[in-house]
């Protein structure tokens, strides 16, 4: 990874590099002291900047969580929510480390205001808006987790998993053998998609 050069170290530079590192070799290899080897610095150089690795990565957290594009009026109603969630699942996949590096700061808040004050303006109750919004971003959080690994999905995955379902035996798995001849096929967008209608469902039915 490229060295910053002389004189240009700064907040900016230690985030981005902070954000290649944990992209490339996950949340752990981002300490004070590999940062400070791969920029070519004194580990000291950094705490002028940030006072400890803790810091670096809440500051990176909450960096990353502000590139979300959230709506702009209070009155964009589910689909501002709807658009919110699927950008935060983007950021999600993308930075799949990012799931490990939660800080509660004011990235979250950030983000929690605004959700709470579209679901409010909705007319959701308060106590239904807190539920929707913990499943919304738990059910985020476990789709992306399982993205890479199920990035196979759209090259004949549907079609191999059912053939392996008209293998199984009648009589010990009779409803899983019957998806074999019709199973429907989803993408994990789609997945993802049918699954945030569903919580939002919560506040309306």
């Amino acid at each position: 990874m490229p060295r910053a050069p002389r004189g240009t170290l700064s907040h900016k530079v230690i985030l981005e590099h902070a954000t290649r590192l944990m992209d490339a070799e996950g949340l752990e290899a981002v300490t004070v002291r590999r940062l400070a080897q791969d920029l070519g610095v004194r580990p000291m150089a950094l705490y002028t900047y940030f006072k400890s690795k803790e810091e670096i990565l809440a500051a990176l957290y909450d960096g990353l969580l502000a590139t979300i594009e959230l709506p702009e009026s209070p009155d964009a109603g589910l689909d501002g929510v709807r658009q919110i969630m699927r950008e935060f699942f983007r950021l999600l996949t993308e930075h799949p480390a990012l799931m490990k590096a939660g800080s509660g700061g004011q990235g979250d808040m950030r983000f929690g205001e605004v959700i709470y004050t579209l679901l409010l303006n909705s007319g959701i109750e308060r106590r239904t808006a807190v539920g929707i919004t913990a499943s919304l971003v738990r059910f985020t959080i476990g789709s992306a987790s399982v993205y890479q690994e199920r990035a196979g999905w759209d090259a004949g995955y549907w079609s191999k998993l059912r053939a392996s379902l008209r293998e199984l035996p009648a009589e010990r798995y009779p409803v899983m053998r019957s998806f074999g001849d019709d199973l429907p096929e989803f993408t994990q967008e789609e997945v993802f998609e049918f699954g945030m209608d569903r919580i939002l469902r919560m506040g309306v039915d």
